[in-house]
């Protein structure tokens, strides 16, 4: 367990967001609204020339080591040379190729500098140097989905489940890029599979339990709206059998979800009220709850409002800590309002959170005064 006791402690934050689905849109419905937030850095000073100048030491006694080039790289992020940076992460990559981490970074850097054909060539090297690693596909995927191309994510993790059939997590993966490609059948039957399967753990079935009950959700609007009340009282029963934390009806539900092991990200909502929901206190006045405080890798974690007070909710990730160094957390934030009704409406917001302690702010839900 990474807990030492319910404070919280200074962040951070420093991200690069792949594509543009997190950035600067708002989705209108009567009362609630999602607004994305443009993700900056604040709160902690850039690095100094000495930090610098040590960090470049390091490297020079110990090249071989990881932890110095990924420090000097996101050290000099942090004090805002993106040029530097590329040039730090191109030589880190030269003398650890096939390090995911390394690649990724410099893929992030040339997305960051504008070259996205160039960060496209440099994370496809990552299954080229490793092609029949089921974790650098992954990667791969995530990347890709994260930068809008789901039909090159759907690709990459079908060959990743014909390199590994068994494995639950890139089942997961598939089921969820499906579904977003609007093959709901599919992602039916593979979320299913990944629930049924006997192992598969509680910290993959329960989210697979999650989507399916989104699944389902969507299907029984539509009986709602053909008049099907039959079909739809049938659906509810599916629904209500998963037994998903919130409920199935709410005005606000976020999920955290992120894609590396042995880390631990949190996910905050500071409330109209001025509250703060987290692990260390995880119910607002107004009947807001989190579930699932995952503190080793993956998620999720989720916050729903059933009944939202007027105002804002401000949604944010905090990288709490890693079981080794090097490790980024890179991952999605769903947001959903209106969950289980005719107006439900839902956003994808994706985060690369680099440094321990960073929090990156991603969204607010706007809720008016109107019913």
């Amino acid at each position: 367990m990474l807990r030492t006791g319910g404070m919280t402690r200074p962040v951070l934050a420093i991200c690069l967001v792949l594509g543009s689905a997190g950035i600067a849109f708002a989705a209108s419905s009567t009362r609630l609204s999602i607004v994305g937030i443009e993700p900056k850095p604040k709160g902690r000073p850039p690095a100094t020339e000495a930090e610098l100048t040590r960090l470049r030491a390091d490297i020079v006694a110990a090249p071989r080591m990881r932890k110095p080039r990924f420090d000097l790289v996101h050290a000099l992020v942090r004090a805002g040379r993106t040029k530097d940076a590329y040039e730090a992460a191109t030589e880190w990559r030269q003398h650890d190729a096939y390090n995911l981490v390394a690649v990724r970074q410099l893929g992030d850097l040339e997305t960051a500098l504008g070259d996205k054909p160039r960060a496209l060539r440099t994370y496809s090297a990552i299954v080229e140097l490793l092609p029949k690693d089921v974790e650098a596909r992954r990667a791969l995927a995530t990347l890709l989905k994260q930068a809008g191309d789901l039909e090159g994510a759907r690709a990459q993790l079908e060959v990743t489940l014909g390199l590994a059939p068994e494995d639950r997590r890139s089942a997961f993966e598939l089921a969820d890029v499906e579904q977003r490609l609007g093959d709901e059948h599919a992602a039916q039957k593979r979320f299913e599979a990944v629930i049924d399967a006997d192992d598969t753990p509680n910290q993959l079935r329960y989210p697979a339990r999650q989507r399916l009950a989104q699944i389902f959700a969507s299907q029984r609007l539509r009986a709602l709206a053909a008049k099907d009340t039959a079909g739809a009282a049938a659906l509810a029963q599916r629904i209500d059998a998963l037994e998903v934390n919130g409920g199935r009806e709410n005005d606000i539900k976020v999920y955290l979800t992120w894609d590396t092991d042995r880390t631990d990200v949190d996910l905050w909502v500071f409330t109209p009220s001025g509250e703060k929901v987290f692990y260390g206190a995880k119910n607002g006045n107004h009947g807001e709850a989190l579930y699932d405080d995952v503190t080793t890798g993956y998620g999720p974690e989720t916050f729903t409002a059933h009944k939202a007070e007027v105002g804002d909710y401000k949604i944010v990730v905090d990288y709490f800590g890693a079981h080794e160094a090097g490790k980024e957390a890179r991952g999605e934030v769903m947001v959903v309002i209106n969950e289980g009704r005719v107006d439900e409406q839902r956003r994808v917001f994706p985060y690369v959170l680099f440094d321990q302690k960073d929090t990156v702010a991603l969204a607010r839900v706007h809720v008016g005064g109107g019913k």
